[in-house]
């Protein structure tokens, strides 16, 4: 069966406590008993001294043996205590619990333990159960003095010994136990009500952490862990909240995610099906021998042929979309002087404007500035900018592209006298296939995937990229890189030539 914490710490708590009483007890109780045996061995001890020195003095009279020997007895009986008086042979003179005429039949006491230990050492004691009258019993033994050896009952006895029951002891003992025990079975409960309402102040906040923890289990991610005290389980409370706040945000994050997936896919699809299904078209008209004019024939395979680059051109953007976001494509950081790489960038792009009719200029500059980066990816991301300024241009408009220099970046823009994009636009213009003009967007060719991909590389650099755009009056499309710092023997230079 599986025990609860509350139960496995209240079955703790008393098992210490019933292992402590149990122990504590024993040892009181042994220690008790020594105490009363050692207590009552001084007591035998002094009587066995007082009564051999009544003896000496014939307290009990001598005239007559009978006479003394019913003295005696009745002193021991006083007493509550055996009188024995031995021989050096070990045979006994006297014994109180013995009739006068029946001490030929006592055995020989020379061999008990407490007159062989009187006889080694003075005084000897005994703690057990006589063979004469079958009764428990504590024995104190002493050798008479030399000086008493021959005076008065004392003549021919060697051991004088004294005995009391231990029933008196041990029902003392066995009252002690009762009452430790008791004692002890009494905190035992008192404490064990003491830790089951201990326990269940403690197992309760653990146990409604895990009824919230069961909650957001089955689903309900709008649950809270409430701390109710300042200790370590209020410390578990406020992690296992913000351990949730943020599985909250990764849920969010993850259904966004899906859901772009899934508007991706769709995009893809339609962005996909329109070249292929305008290719098919042109080419099954060309096929049925429905055109016979050489010009419109020509005419449709030039439309076919634009619809197929529109689609090798979506395909590469894909690859590259794809690439970026996996990781796979790597950036190859170099310092180059910026102005050059721009002159040659726009070089390249003077066709595509002057095809459009749009004067393309590179804003002068006379400093050369090394920047850090990837210029070929760069590359990519200065075609795109262009390329979007040239083709949502205004007919006979102009694109601007050039550099700030700022204190450890270069600030790079693209700026165009378009149409300029609606506010409501700005903050999705990122987004893949998103399209201001979806129309004249597939007019002039655009994938819906070059400023994702001018994001992506941008980003990739450490970098943003910015727009500010009016409309009506055109668009500004910037980002930084960071400076090649000048060495320190430059600085001097500069410095001495200012």
């Amino acid at each position: 069966m599986k025990l609860s914490l509350r139960h496995r710490l209240i079955f703790v708590h008393l098992l210490m406590l019933l292992v402590v009483t149990v122990a504590g007890g024993l040892i009181i109780s042994y220690q008790l008993e020594d105490y009363y045996e050692s207590r009552l061995f001084h007591q035998l001890k002094t009587h066995v001294d007082e009564v051999e020195y009544l003896l000496a003095v014939g307290a009990f009279g001598t005239n007559s043996l009978a006479a003394s020997y019913n003295l005696l007895v009745d002193y021991a009986e006083t007493v509550n205590a055996r009188l024995t008086l031995i021989d050096s042979l070990g045979v006994v003179v006297f014994e109180s619990g013995v009739k006068m005429d029946s001490l030929r039949f006592v055995e020989n006491h020379g061999s008990r333990p407490e007159v062989e230990m009187a006889a080694r050492e003075g005084f000897g004691g005994a703690r057990r159960l006589s063979a004469t009258v079958k009764e428990r019993l504590f024995y104190a033994a002493k050798k008479v003095s030399p000086r008493h050896r021959s005076a008065g009952l004392l003549a021919g006895v060697e051991f004088v010994r004294l005995a009391v029951p231990l029933d008196e002891v041990e029902a003392v003992l066995r009252d002690l136990r009762w009452k430790i025990f008791g004692g002890g079975g009494m905190a035992l409960l008192l404490i064990a009500l003491v830790s089951y309402w201990a326990s269940s102040r403690l197992t309760a906040p653990i146990q409604k952490l895990a009824h919230v923890a069961e909650s957001v289990k089955k689903g309900d991610m709008e649950a809270h862990f409430a701390p109710e005290s300042r200790d370590e389980i209020g410390e578990l409370s406020e992690l296992l909240n913000d351990m949730l706040a943020k599985l909250r945000d990764d849920v969010k994050q993850m259904r966004k995610l899906q859901t772009m997936r899934s508007q991706f896919l769709g995009n893809v699809s339609h962005e996909l099906s329109t070249p292929i299904f305008a290719v098919q078209g042109y080419l099954e008209t060309l096929l049925d021998d429905k055109v016979k004019d050489e010009k419109l024939q020509k005419s449709f395979i030039e439309k076919a042929y634009r619809q197929t680059k529109r689609l090798n051109n979506l395909l590469t953007d894909l690859i590259d979309i794809s690439r970026i976001e996996t990781g796979d494509m790597k950036m190859s950081m170099r310092y180059f002087e910026i102005h050059e790489w721009l002159t040659k960038q726009i070089t390249e792009l003077q066709a595509t404007a002057q095809q459009n009719g749009i004067t393309l200029e590179l804003t002068p500059s006379n400093t050369p500035v090394n920047v850090l980066g990837d210029r070929e990816r760069l590359a990519q991301v200065l075609t795109n900018l262009v390329e979007n300024a040239i083709k949502y241009n205004v007919t006979e408009g102009r694109v601007e592209v050039g550099y700030k220099d700022f204190v450890e970046e270069i600030e790079i823009f693209v700026s165009d006298t378009g149409r300029g994009i609606p506010e409501e636009h700005l903050g999705r213009i990122f987004e893949r296939f998103y399209r201001v003009d979806r129309e004249r967007s597939r007019a002039v060719g655009g994938t819906g995937l070059g400023l994702a991909i001018v994001k992506h590389i941008v980003e990739a650099h450490e970098s943003h990229v910015h727009v500010h755009s009016q409309v009506g009056k055109g668009s500004t499309f910037s980002f930084r890189l960071k400076k090649m710092g000048e060495s320190p023997l430059a600085q001097i230079r500069s410095q001495a030539l200012a």
